[in-house]
């Protein structure tokens, strides 16, 4: 007894050229940015900028924190980090998002034609 529970797996035929012809139309491909790792990157390097340019200035605030402030590790130098890391996230960010968008601009304009 045959199992009609099976489809049918013969493969579709294959179309000709003129029939791939008649129904290809022309598409653009361009490679575009992915703009959250550019964003994401530039807060990175923002943050680790930001870090190392306090660490150079040395700023003049008590190095030590007397625990007064609302939130201890904001007290003293720990302040001016914080400050300065959010802000370098901030404007890293920024120059990242700019970049982005420059990197789709040129990649609209190298933009090709194909057909599918």
């Amino acid at each position: 007894m045959p199992d009609d529970t099976q489809p049918d797996r013969t493969p579709p035929p294959v179309p000709s050229e003129a029939e791939l012809e008649r129904v290809a139309e022309p598409a653009t491909v361009r490679r575009a940015p992915k703009f959250s790792a550019f964003i994401t990157v530039g807060a990175l390097v923002g943050i680790v900028v930001a870090l190392v340019l306090v660490a150079l200035v040395r700023p003049e605030v008590p190095s030590v924190a007397d625990g007064s402030g609302f939130i201890s590790f904001l007290d003293g130098e720990g302040a001016v980090r914080t400050v300065m890391a959010v802000a370098g996230a901030v404007l890293g960010g920024l120059v990242g998002g700019a970049l982005a968008v420059l990197a789709d601009r040129r990649s609209v304009r190298r933009a090709g034609r194909a057909d599918i």
